[in-house]
């Protein structure tokens, strides 16, 4: 069975960009790519994560429709995602996604925030 995060990874990695932890970006990592930290708990704890879309664009479409994307996929009620002898249950945080400026007009960011209450047994 998958740890909390290689499950947390692979779900990533279905909205079809490369997934990177946000300590882990590689230099030469290309835009669009996803970027996310994850906290760890007790039994039944519930942790927030935050989820980053990147992409260098002159538009909004991109990074809002994978925003989107995203959340349909957690919809209203979230996903249980099998690992370390049980689960864990991803759910749309509050607020669920934001948009960052950056200094280069070019990179677009989405932060998405999750909810996530573990259900493992350790």
């Amino acid at each position: 069975m998958a740890t909390k995060a290689a499950a947390l990874q692979a779900w990533l990695e279905g909205f079809g960009l490369p997934v990177y932890r946000d300590s882990a970006v590689p230099g030469e990592a290309k835009m669009p790519y996803i970027t996310y930290d994850l906290p760890t708990a007790a039994f039944g704890t519930q942790c927030n994560s935050e989820v980053n879309l990147w992409f260098r664009t002159s538009s909004e479409a991109a990074p809002n429709s994978k925003a989107e994307e995203v959340a349909r996929a957690l919809g209203l009620s979230g996903v249980l995602l099998p690992c370390d002898g049980g689960g864990m249950w991803v759910m749309q945080g509050e607020p669920f996604c934001n948009a960052m400026a950056d200094e280069d007009n070019a990179v677009k960011r989405r932060i998405i925030n999750l909810t996530i209450e573990y259900m493992t047994s350790y």
